[in-house]
């Protein structure tokens, strides 16, 4: 099965209500714990859509996401940054880093699958 949404976040509880949500909602999808490994799985199953948190050990969301935009060799995915960052200015800097959109976190887990599912279909 393809893989159509990464998860990429290093709080467990986070990703799993994101993963479950996604998964009850019959849509495919895969985890990564930091940044680095997101970027692995980007490659790896290469997803339509990510979800990508900022504040991350090691390699950032935002570190992440423009590594991913400066890889030419993988399938750009729409990434959309979940984030308790939302200052005009850090929006700034996540849309220069490549993402497509910023999401304030706390988040309404439906909301995120009824916008994930609104991009699937528009990506065909």
């Amino acid at each position: 099965m393809a893989i159509s949404v990464l998860v990429v976040d290093d709080d467990d509880d986070i990703a799993m209500l994101l993963v479950s949500s996604l998964e009850r909602a019959g849509i495919s999808v895969v985890r990564a714990g930091n940044g680095r490994e997101g970027v692995e799985r980007v490659r790896e199953h290469r997803p339509r859509v990510v979800l990508m948190d900022w504040m991350m050990p090691g390699t950032d969301g935002i570190q992440a996401s423009q590594e991913i935009r400066r890889s030419v060799d993988i399938r750009q995915p729409h990434i959309i940054m979940l984030t308790a960052r939302v200052h005009s200015s850090d929006r700034e800097v996540a849309l220069r880093a490549g993402v497509n959109e910023v999401v304030a976190k706390p988040f309404r887990p439906r909301e995120i699958v009824g916008h994930v599912k609104e991009l699937l279909e528009l990506a065909g």
